[in-house]
């Protein structure tokens, strides 16, 4: 590089520094989302309907960027309708099929993972 080049270069670095471009909070570990074992219980008939029994499902989150939403769907033979804590959700679902639910983890920083899981929705 020749005194005139270096000359050059030096204010615009300089300049470039000084305003920066800012780095983004990364995790230190990936997100990640999924149900445990027996995370869906059957809660037994829903009142008012035929074959139709109540469920909740409990997810869990670790590792991306601060706090956690959760969004639950039903993805086969499962209607989420609520929640009971912001990792719990409940809903309906077809008595004597397999149910299939997701979860949906977004993380502080826009980060999502998602997980399925499938029960038997069976009044017990």
């Amino acid at each position: 590089m020749s005194k005139l080049s270096a000359r050059l270069a030096a204010p615009l670095l300089l300049a470039l520094a000084t305003f920066g471009v800012a780095t983004p909070a990364h995790a230190s570990t990936p997100l990640t989302a999924g149900f445990g074992v027996g995370a869906c219980t059957d809660d037994g008939l829903m009142p008012g309907k035929v074959n139709v029994d109540q469920f909740d499902c409990s997810a869990w989150a670790s590792g991306g960027t601060g706090s956690y939403t959760y969004t639950f769907s039903g993805v086969a033979y499962a209607t989420f309708l609520g929640y009971i804590s912001p990792d719990d959700g409940w809903g309906m679902c077809n008595e004597g099929q397999h149910a299939t639910v997701q979860v949906t983890v977004t993380d502080s920083s826009g980060a999502t993972a998602t997980a399925r899981t499938t029960f038997l929705c069976a009044d017990l």
